[in-house]
């Protein structure tokens, strides 16, 4: 099966990690993967972008196929990536699966003509954050397949358009990378938070949620890491790791006592399905995939979003009872083990076979 899968102009984050880990574990089952990757999703053309796409698909040969190389040098990535100067028709390839992976890319695969492939839009979140929201709805109500990350995903898909969903598949952990062989309590407990300036990532309740905690607990240390440098809205005290390698990652999570997750909205977020396969204890709001990957007060401790004063509250429940952190710790670690990218990419994988044979 040859499949393509959509990129944004925009291509940084855990979405694109998603499609990432697909498209390696899709490969090692037999199928061929590319992976477009546009300049501009409205360009205007020149003689310049051509010669630049020219070079990039000379640099691929040579670089990353006969050195096994990959152009992603944060993730390793076995698919290959074709950097275009738009999504227009003329650069897209041949396929049988053709998917969007991301709500402006919706717009031009849903313009495709059939060589490209069976139609599909993987819908990773609500991303009003990039466009309209009419927009970003619009894209729900288009004739194409689509596969949901989440159950709340997939109750926000079916108000525009109950034809054609799948789903959720909910996202997986590489246990070969997220791991913790010898778990270790800190005296001075260690909270772990990632940081983003998206508002809806709750950065700022987090942040409250820690000021609370150390109130009564002065000893208490805040780690920090993110795919953003360090600015104002980060306090001086913490201990900040900008864009850790993923060995470093791993290592902050295994050695940290608590993970927070305080975000208002989210698709099916990897970081705290990350801290419970390295045996660290979570507290998080109830959005995402927390409701799917999580059984609340058993293998983490959940809260609703946008009240810094629960999340402090349950952050403390673990601080003052080693007993509960522990048992947290250990219950989220057995639960995550359930959820892989492997069973993962079975789902995803039947869904792309059952289209095809009803093309």
């Amino acid at each position: 099966m040859k499949i393509t899968f959509i990129l944004p102009t925009a291509a940084i984050g855990g979405g694109v990690r998603v499609v990432f880990e697909y498209a390696n574990r899709l490969i090692e089952r037999g199928h061929k993967v590319k992976i477009i990757y546009p300049g501009k999703l409205f360009p205007k053309i020149n003689f310049f972008w051509r010669l630049e796409a020219i070079l990039r698909q000379i640099k691929y040969f040579f670089v990353y196929r006969v050195l096994n190389q990959s152009e992603a040098s944060w993730f390793p990535l076995k698919a290959q990536v074709l950097r275009t100067p738009s999504l227009e028709e003329r650069y897209i390839p041949d396929a049988d699966i053709v998917v969007a992976t991301a709500n402006e890319t919706a717009d031009w695969v849903n313009k495709l003509p059939s060589r490209c492939g069976r139609k599909f839009y993987f819908i990773q979140g609500y991303e009003t954050w990039s466009r309209d929201k009419e927009k970003v709805l619009k894209t729900y109500r288009m004739p194409m397949n689509k596969i949901v990350i989440s159950s709340w995903l997939k109750q926000m898909v079916k108000k525009e358009n109950q034809d054609n969903i799948y789903g959720p598949i909910i996202n997986g952990v590489n246990f070969k990378q997220f791991y913790n062989k010898n778990k270790r309590f800190n005296r001075n407990k260690r909270i772990l938070i990632m940081y983003s300036p998206l508002k809806i990532k709750g950065f700022a309740d987090g942040l409250k949620a820690f000021n609370f905690v150390k109130k009564k607990h002065p000893e208490v240390k805040l780690v920090i890491f993110s795919a953003y440098p360090k600015n104002q809205e980060i306090p001086g005290f913490v201990e900040f790791h900008f864009r850790p390698s993923p060995n470093k990652l791993r290592e902050l999570y295994a050695t940290s006592d608590i993970f927070v997750s305080p975000s208002w909205q989210e698709g099916c977020q990897l970081p705290p399905m990350e801290a419970m396969a390295c045996k660290t204890a979570v507290v998080a709001t109830n959005v995402g995939g927390i409701p799917d990957y999580t059984i609340p007060g058993k293998t983490a401790l959940v809260v609703p979003p946008k009240k810094p004063k629960l999340l402090a509250k349950a952050i403390l429940e673990l601080i003052e009872d080693d007993n509960k952190l522990k048992k947290i710790s250990l219950a989220g670690y057995k639960h995550i083990r359930n959820f892989s990218w492997e069973k993962a990419t079975k789902k995803l994988e039947k869904i792309f076979f059952k289209e095809l044979k009803n093309a």
